[in-house]
């Protein structure tokens, strides 16, 4: 403990104005392991755990065990959301752990994704492992050169062999060397996360997760909202919120992008909130924090389902008097989600060859049963997938007088 704080110390005094988080003197905690495989509980392969210290000081340990992340490795997505990158994993399991002991979730924060995966990236290109490669800066350097400013906290973890996030997340749980001080340290608000494979490197696959907490370019404390504890995805528009400002802010408001400010209401940490899908997947949701004359503003995303696609989206249908069929017979609708669907008409004339399905399909639509008089009737199909809903509006016109064919000239736009 000591040495921690005289490492500390030493950290502040080169780096005024700032305190920097080491961790228990660990901010360059390492983690270290050749593909680790694991057996039964107890029986798993040896996993070495390193680390280096700024003053040259390193150490080692060795563990068995398994521990998994309870089913939640993998985060299934709605559909059309891209792949979650294997450095935000590294944020969000970390935040199960946090969350599971009753800590807040941090938020990815872009700067240190780009310092995370800066660092990853030149690990395994140049077959090195540490906080410093040669021709590298140094590890604050290069957080603050991601445009990590006003920091007050800073620390890092890196791991390299590991061929998966929750294997990096499980080995820095079990390490007694500082790096699950560094999970699980309650002043850290943001994180972000990095990996880079190299087939010429010697570990592969090289892993970083960069901690942190700063304050704004004004010096107000940079309080962070984090939606459904940084999960990539999410199948439904209600999630949770997370709002950091415990002990400072005394109101909060939020909105969607492109939706207007709800009312101020009293600040409290958890605020359940409905996501709007109008501007797209991921979804935004902005959070303001006020204390007296005081704002703060912060913002998170998340992907989302987006409504089902229904094309066409009007549908004529021509019958005179007495005729045959109507004009056209049919038509083909195509509608367009990952998700199951179900598919609706409100009048009882509008006839679908299917009502429900799973993923992109196409529907047959005719009109049977309608009314005869002459004059225009209208009614709606309904397509609900993922609880959102698309709509096509059906007109039928029933005339007395015979249809007649003409011919207008194609204009084209220069």
């Amino acid at each position: 403990m000591n040495s921690a704080r005289r490492l500390l110390n030493g950290l502040s005094s080169r780096l005024p104005g700032a305190r920097l988080l080491v961790c228990l003197g660990l901010v360059l905690a390492v983690a270290v392991g050749l593909s680790p495989m694991w057996g039964a509980e107890g029986e798993g392969t040896p996993v070495a755990l390193g680390f280096v210290s700024l003053d040259g000081t390193t150490g080692i340990v060795e563990f068995t065990g398994e521990e998994p992340l309870d089913g939640v490795l993998l985060q299934d997505g709605p559909f059309g959301a891209p792949p979650e990158p294997l450095g935000h994993q590294l944020v969000r399991l970390t935040n199960v752990r946090r969350v599971n002991q009753g800590l807040s979730p941090l938020k990815a924060a872009s700067e240190l994704k780009t310092s995370a995966q800066f660092h990853s990236n030149w690990m395994a290109n140049h077959d090195c492992f540490s906080h410093k490669c040669p021709g590298e800066p140094d590890w604050v350097t290069r957080i603050v050169n991601a445009g990590y400013v006003n920091y007050s906290q800073l620390a890092e973890n890196i791991a390299a062999g590991y061929q998966s996030a929750n294997d990096v997340v499980v080995a820095w749980m079990n390490s007694k060397q500082g790096h699950k001080e560094n999970m699980l340290h309650p002043d850290f608000r943001e994180a972000g996360g990095g990996y880079a494979y190299s087939g010429t490197a010697y570990y592969h696959h090289y892993w970083t997760m960069d901690f942190g907490a700063r304050n704004d370019a004004q010096g107000n404390p940079v309080y962070p909202v984090v939606i459904n504890n940084e999960a990539w995805s999410t199948n439904s528009l209600t999630v949770q919120l997370y709002v950091y400002g415990q002990g400072w802010a005394n109101e909060m408001r939020f909105r969607n992008a492109g939706g207007t400010w709800s009312a101020w209401m009293p600040y409290q940490c958890n605020k359940a909130w409905t996501l709007s899908s109008q501007s797209g997947s991921p979804a935004v949701v902005y959070a303001q924090l006020r204390r007296g004359p005081t704002v703060v503003e912060s913002s998170d995303s998340i992907h989302i389902p987006l409504p089902p696609t229904v094309s066409p989206d009007y549908l004529l249908f021509l019958w005179v008097q007495g005729s045959g069929p109507t004009i056209p017979g049919e038509y083909s609708v195509d509608i367009g989600t990952g998700a199951s669907w179900s598919a609706s008409a409100n009048r009882g004339w509008i006839k679908l060859s299917d009502s429900s399905g799973s993923g992109n399909a196409t529907v047959s639509v005719h009109v049977e049963g309608f009314p005869t008089s002459v004059g225009t009737y209208t009614g709606k199909i309904t397509v609900v997938a993922a609880g959102m809903s698309s709509e096509a509006q059906v007109t039928l016109v029933v005339t007395s007088e015979a249809l007649e064919r003409s011919h207008v000239p194609l204009l084209q736009e220069e």
